[in-house]
């Protein structure tokens, strides 16, 4: 109990810090269901998993793009292992992120291969984690001729992050190798599971553009989270991720995010669940989401609810989201 509640403790100052810091990108509304993007230590239990994600966004007059990603996560455990409780485990991790712009102005994608390896810490299902992380990314923006947008335009998103990456908007296709690590500790109960994790991404620090005068600087993220069984039906989580990395003006970002989940189990023998929930990004959206918990798959839907005021040049946005998990063999 005294372990818990220093868990709990802790999670609850690495999200106070998560509520006061400013915000910045972020490219899909559910960073609860990527952590393994952020921080590729972040595997918290021994599923076989697949994922795909869609986020749509439009600037109605301005611009509108689109992001893809898919996801699949393969743990790994010695074939000696007959009971799958409180044992290590490695897992492998593989992705594929893409963003595409109307009027061809942006084409930019992520290749990422991770693994991690997880220790037990104790005989109640508490972990530590290490992992590392290798991602090969291509990023083109511009179109070679004039094409006005105001300072910090799409600040929270796929566009804005590939304008940080090449400033000049040069209309060049530029590839880069970026290496990441992450640490994370986490217990993973019948009742109660929460998570905290460390991670830097971007450790080679690569050039970004082709005229080899921007270096994409290293990224810091912390992110943590705690789920609870309220009743027999009733489950509710919080979580919040945290990241920053300096640079330039146009390469410094502070990224905040920070929500919460309401999931009902429609009975104790079956997976069947409805959930609520909602995200806040900071100084850019309230994101509400309904899920879907059908025996192994999860479907979820977003919607981005701009906060007022903070729209760069007081241009409108509309964006929503959508994604799937499919749950594969448990090992």
């Amino acid at each position: 109990m005294p372990k818990l509640t220093n868990a709990l403790v802790i999670i609850g100052v690495l999200l106070s810090a998560v509520m006061v810091a400013q915000g910045q990108d972020t490219h899909f509304a559910g960073q609860q269901d990527m952590n393994i993007w952020y921080n590729p230590a972040l595997k918290t239990n021994k599923i076989a998993a697949a994922q795909v994600a869609f986020r749509n966004v439009n600037y109605p007059g301005i611009i509108s793009y689109s992001s893809k990603a898919a996801t699949a996560e393969l743990p790994l455990v010695s074939v000696k292992d007959t009971d799958y409780d409180n044992i290590p485990f490695m897992n492998l991790a593989a992705g594929i992120i893409a963003d595409n712009a109307s009027d061809q102005f942006m084409t930019a994608s992520t290749a990422m291969l991770g693994l991690s390896y997880a220790l037990p810490l104790n005989d109640n299902n508490t972990y530590a984690a290490i992992g590392i992380q290798a991602n090969y990314s291509f990023n083109r923006v511009g179109i070679g001729s004039s094409y006005h947008l105001p300072a910090n335009f799409d600040k929270y998103g796929a566009l804005g992050w590939a304008l940080a990456m090449d400033p000049s908007a040069s209309g060049y296709n530029y590839g880069y190798f970026t290496a990441g690590i992450g640490a994370a500790v986490f217990h993973g109960g019948d009742r109660a599971q929460w998570y905290i994790g460390a991670s830097i991404r971007h450790l080679n620090r690569p050039y970004t553009e082709w005229s080899y005068s921007a270096r994409l600087p290293s990224n810091v993220g912390i992110q943590s989270g705690y789920s609870a069984y309220i009743s027999t039906l009733n489950q509710l989580s919080v979580y919040g991720n945290l990241s920053w990395q300096n640079g330039t003006a146009a390469q410094t970002i502070v990224q905040q995010f920070i929500g919460g989940r309401y999931i009902h189990h429609f009975n104790d023998s079956t997976s069947n669940a409805v959930s609520f929930g909602a995200g806040l990004l900071a100084g850019d959206a309230l994101i509400p989401d309904v899920g879907l918990e059908i025996g192994q798959n999860r479907f979820a839907f977003y919607y981005e609810i701009n906060v007022p005021g903070i729209q760069p040049g007081n241009y409108g946005r509309r964006a929503v989201g959508f994604s799937y998990r499919l749950n594969l063999v448990t090992p």
